[in-house]
């Protein structure tokens, strides 16, 4: 059996293979390796966010967190003043309560929620003009607690203030200015 090319049939199969998925590899496929956050935007406000809640200082709280995790996982740096600002990131605590979901056979509560529901908007300084009249983004974060097991009010609606610090940073990627184009 004599082979006209040095290479054999299988060899050539990988051969094949691998220049396809080296060919693939380039061609990009909406992958990439650097962070997903505008690279035009350098410093963020973030104002004290508004609360229409009655519960106490629970926008104080967001917004601290919010702060911390721009810090922590962006290339953006938070200032205080809105005119050293590039963008503003605008929040307000719509809703802030607790429900009881489980007694137990003394009417005392067993398990809680803690449900936060706020809307924030990120906008340039000055506003772009699809940015003017956008709608805020509704989010919101329930947490179930046990009184029984040590769990508190207020550690509750602390880790809801995380999750929803967490969503909000993850929002802060590119997409959220995917509306530069339309209107």
């Amino acid at each position: 059996m004599a082979a006209d090319s040095p290479i054999n049939p299988s060899r050539r199969h990988i051969l094949k293979y691998l220049t396809f998925c080296l060919c693939a590899g380039q061609a990009g496929c909406g992958y990439s390796l650097r962070a997903p956050y505008n690279t035009n935007v350098k410093t963020v406000c973030v104002p004290v966010f508004r609360s229409l809640s009655f519960r106490r200082d629970i926008q104080y709280q967001l917004t601290d967190l919010v702060i911390k995790e721009i810090e922590k996982r962006t290339p953006y740096k938070v200032v205080g003043n809105r005119e050293e600002a590039d963008t503003i990131l605008e929040g307000t605590v719509n809703y802030a309560d607790k429900n009881i979901i489980v007694e137990n056979p003394n009417n005392l509560p067993r398990q809680l929620t803690g449900t936060i529901q706020c809307t924030v908007n990120w906008i340039h300084n000055p506003p772009l003009d699809f940015e003017v009249n956008r709608e805020p983004t509704l989010i919101a974060d329930t947490v179930y607690f046990a009184p029984e097991l040590g769990e508190t009010t207020t550690s509750a609606f602390y880790r809801s203030c995380q999750n929803l610090a967490t969503q909000i940073v993850d929002m802060m990627e590119e997409p959220w200015s995917a509306g530069e184009g339309k209107d």
